[in-house]
């Protein structure tokens, strides 16, 4: 299926929201079958780790995209506005969102790499008297 930028760009958010609601459901009651060991945490974060990565990429494309149509002259304001200052401000604020998610892709891939030396077990164990010294 063909589909467009804007309906992949909102795919993306309602597939984060759809997380966020199943990490919820397994927080507050356990009914999320599909979020229920470590592995399935870990593996989430591994995704969302790829997401970040991939949102340098495409911040760092809509800046060109754009700046491509402002130079090419398709870009239109009001009289009173100063189109190359808008234009910049968003290269400038597209620059810093390609940071930010880089900045996230470093924090999630630690994330992922903490996570990856951790076991399973079914039941967690009785904790073992504390014994004090006398």
């Amino acid at each position: 299926m063909n589909r467009t930028a804007t309906q992949y760009a909102g795919i993306a958010a309602e597939s984060v929201n759809g997380l966020n609601q199943r990490i919820r459901a397994a927080l507050a009651d356990g009914e999320a079958p599909d979020l229920a060991r470590l592995k399935d945490a870990y593996e989430a974060t591994a995704s969302l780790k790829l997401l970040a990565q991939r949102l340098t990429l495409t911040a760092t494309q809509m800046q060109q995209l754009v700046g491509k149509w402002h130079q090419e002259g398709h870009l239109l304001t009001e009289p009173a506005i100063d189109t190359d200052a808008v234009v910049d401000d968003f290269s400038t604020a597209m620059t810093d969102a390609s940071k930010v998610a880089r900045s996230l892709f470093v924090a999630l891939d630690d994330a992922t790499k903490n996570l990856a030396p951790i076991g399973w077990q079914e039941s967690a164990p009785a904790a073992a008297p504390h014994k004090t010294q006398s």
